[in-house]
């Protein structure tokens, strides 16, 4: 017999990832060109003999890279969040259609399903916001700077372009370019993993002589990939609740960066019961009495295993599955 809710389950986490990669290519592209345009602005301070040198100017050139991240990064969070939660919202609608045994009212998205999505949009929204907010200041104090002890504008060029892109920043090295965009392109092709992988490893090894950990990509590539997983789960654990479903099953992948609770959760090492089943109580007490890397604060049917999971919490009846374990509806 088909197991309708893994199927609905992996259906799930399969158009998240889908979601994730167009909105990652489109965040490529926003960045790019605010990249550009940030230092199609900042090359318009004036210089002495090639060195920044009037601080009033660089005061003034904020507004314009606020505007500019506004523009382009806000745009484009705005469309995550409208867009790719309304099609989320819908899938999950649809799964729990496709699973069915539960009351017929709690198949669709309810008044108060729809009042949890609209309270979500604002605050993944807010969370977006604040790395336009952050990099707005990081970068107009990056120009402060460099103008106040008189900088060669290279200098300034290259912390504006690592502050907003990292190790992807624009180069003038060809091989720099050709890696970035072969990371860029088959960041999200299973068959690619390791060839990318080693990829971003040459770019961190080789090019990256100085730190850019901490620039805009890396902020806002997290939220994306969290805020469609935490909403996807949010929502799912909040219509469930109403259904009255209060046992679980994990599901989803195990690769070679699988976190070790999420693989031995998979692999049934903390199973209590046939077919994988937890109430929820049991994946709470779980996961306050364990720690691990990458563990991200929250109730855990929200937060899963932690930045980047890409596993998911499906609710179950346990009277739908036979004493072996195996789904009987």
């Amino acid at each position: 017999m088909a197991d309708i809710v893994k199927d609905a389950t992996e259906y799930r986490i399969k158009q998240i990832e889908l979601a994730e990669a167009q909105y990652y290519k489109s965040l490529i592209n926003a960045l790019d060109k605010i990249e550009r345009e940030v230092i199609a602005s900042a090359s318009r301070l004036p210089l002495t003999d090639g060195k920044l040198v009037e601080l009033q100017s660089a005061i003034a050139i904020r507004p314009q890279i606020k505007a500019i991240l506004e523009r382009e990064y806000l745009k484009w969070s705005d469309t995550v969040v409208r867009e790719g939660f309304n099609k989320q919202a819908k899938r999950i609608e649809k799964a729990f259609k496709l699973i069915g045994n539960i009351p017929p009212e709690f198949q669709e998205l309810t008044k108060g399903d729809l009042a949890l999505i609209q309270n979500l949009k604002q605050q993944y929204f807010t969370q977006f916001k604040d790395v336009s907010n952050t990099f707005t200041r990081k970068l107009a104090d990056k120009v402060y700077q460099n103008t106040l002890i008189g900088s060669e504008f290279a200098v300034l060029e290259k912390e504006l372009r690592q502050t907003i892109n990292g190790i992807y920043a624009s180069s003038d090295d060809p091989e720099i370019n050709r890696l970035v965009d072969f990371v860029n392109e088959n960041k999200f092709i299973e068959s690619k993993q390791s060839a990318v992988d080693k990829a971003i490893q040459t770019l961190q090894s080789k090019f990256a002589r100085d730190r850019a950990g901490e620039n805009m990509k890396k902020y806002a590539g997290q939220i994306l990939n969290d805020s469609l997983r935490d909403f996807d789960a949010t929502l799912n654990f909040n219509k469930s609740q109403d259904a009255g479903l209060t046992y679980v099953k994990y599901y989803g992948d195990v690769i070679p960066t699988t976190r070790t609770i999420c693989r031995n959760v998979i692999n049934g090492v903390y199973d209590r019961r046939k077919g994988g089943l937890f109430t929820v109580d049991e994946v709470r007490r779980l996961w306050a009495s364990q720690s691990w890397s990458g563990k991200k604060s929250g109730d855990p049917l929200i937060v899963r295993g932690g930045y980047n999971c890409r596993h998911q919490w499906s609710y179950v009846n346990p009277d739908w599955y036979d004493s072996k374990g195996e789904l009987i509806i």
